[in-house]
């Protein structure tokens, strides 16, 4: 007779199992947890600021990092980020990442501070222990003060002048009159690595090698808004040409609340991932301004213009499939955020079978049966959307699975040497039911 753990038996009476696996559908209004709640209330109030993408990304790192500091604050499980103060086992824990959420991002923007009381008023009055409440405020409080000051002075630049090199061939030129995209945000000190140059990238290859003539082949055939009509390949292309970090936010969100995660290790989920997906930024973005790689566009507009290619004929109608981001190419932050993400998601829910539905803006759904698969695809996307070559998500995927795989490992730890972590056991949820569910 088949015997399961309470995680396992608590997922069979949910509703987010069929067949074998957990199914969640990620545009669905399922009920937020605490620390999800937060994140959706924050990214709403730096949307309408009209923060960008970078500073958003800092946000979350912050946010989570004091969310999780102060839910594990109040019996010490797991190692700190940054809060090194005394534990309080009488403090609410909800109390405490309320009151950390609303200090961090009151700190980032007090001129939202009405929006923010009303926000933490609602969680607190939830709570009936008025001396386990007026514990978790003040232990919330000072965990993030702690995250607040090791970053104060992390070199965060989010402005947006740059100044292109010269209009040669490979050196990167803009492709629209946007904005660029942070190309200061290399200098800031990542959360977690010891610097942006932790994992050595490779220098993008030579334009008269084999690889980059392959390379701007397949994506000239592959990446064109002419040339690629296959609407199952274009429809993927567009499904990821958002944020990936927003991407990966919603299936943590959504995976935390499908194995009912207790509110400290859906902290530490959330915490782990964005400080991942902020030192991914930093690290990405450090080569990419480094290098300074040509997009396709520009490498296939300059066709017959000064520079050659064995295979390709000038092309002078051909436009990518999406949008070029405003940085350049090399190598795919798209795949490095990607390739981390998927490592933090792995060491909490398991690389097991985790089936899952994710819907884009456009109400275009795509399911998945791992984290694996989703960033697989998310990096696929980006040489048939027109944007990257083929070695530039090689080297993106290899760098984000370098970063993922050491915060997963070396943060936010348990503090007892062989001790399994909740998040440990929350891959229940995938791994054994399917093996051992029709027995």
């Amino acid at each position: 007779m088949l015997t399961l753990t309470p995680w396992a038996r608590r997922l069979l009476s949910s509703t987010c199992v069929t067949g074998l696996t957990a199914t969640i559908f990620l545009a669905a209004p399922v009920q937020a947890e605490l620390a999800a709640d937060w994140q959706e209330t924050a990214m709403r109030l730096v949307v309408e600021e009209k923060w960008p993408g970078a500073q958003r990304q800092r946000t979350l790192a912050l946010l989570h990092a004091a969310m999780f500091d102060a839910a594990n604050a109040v019996d010490g499980t797991y190692r700190a980020y940054a809060y090194d103060g005394p534990q309080d086992p009488s403090a609410d824990r909800r109390a405490a990442v309320t009151q950390a959420a609303r200090t961090v991002m009151q700190a980032l923007m007090p001129e939202r501070e009405t929006d923010l009381a009303a926000a933490a008023e609602r969680n607190l009055a939830e709570i009936n222990d008025a001396d386990a409440r007026e514990a978790g405020i003040r232990l919330g409080s000072a965990a993030a003060q702690a995250v607040l000051n090791k970053r104060a002075a992390d070199g965060a630049d989010f402005a947006s002048d740059f100044t292109p090199g010269p209009a040669d061939n490979g050196v990167y030129q803009p492709t629209s009159q946007r904005a660029m995209v942070a190309p200061k945000i290399r200098n800031m000190q990542p959360f977690a690595l010891a610097s942006a140059k932790q994992f050595d990238v490779p220098p993008p290859p030579q334009l008269d090698s084999l690889q980059f003539q392959r390379d701007l082949a397949e994506v000239a055939k592959l990446g064109g808004a002419m040339s690629q009509t296959d609407p199952e390949l274009i429809a993927i292309a567009k499904l990821h040409a958002g944020s990936g970090s927003g991407a990966w936010n919603q299936i943590a969100r959504d995976s935390s609340r499908a194995c009912e995660l207790p509110l400290v290790e859906e902290a530490r989920t959330l915490a782990l991932l964005n400080i991942a997906l902020t030192d991914a930024l930093v690290a990405g973005f450090n080569a990419k301004y480094s290098y300074q790689f040509w997009r396709p566009q520009t490498a296939i507009a300059a066709l017959g213009q000064g520079y050659e290619h064995p295979d390709l004929v000038p092309m002078e109608d051909w436009t990518p499939l999406v949008a070029a981001p405003m940085h350049p190419e090399y190598p795919c932050q798209h795949c490095t955020s990607g390739s981390a993400a998927q490592q933090v998601m792995e060491t909490v829910f398991g690389a097991d079978e985790f089936t899952f539905s994710f819907e884009g803006k456009d109400g275009y759904r795509r399911s998945y049966q791992t984290f694996a698969q989703f960033a697989e695809e998310e990096a696929e996307s980006r040489v048939i959307g027109g944007v990257h070559y083929r070695r530039s998500n090689t080297v993106g995927d290899m760098l984000g699975y370098q970063i993922g795989s050491y915060i997963s490992t070396a943060f936010l730890t348990p503090r007892s040497p062989g001790q399994t972590s909740l998040s440990d056991m929350a891959a229940d949820c995938a791994g054994v039911l399917a093996t051992e569910l029709s027995q």
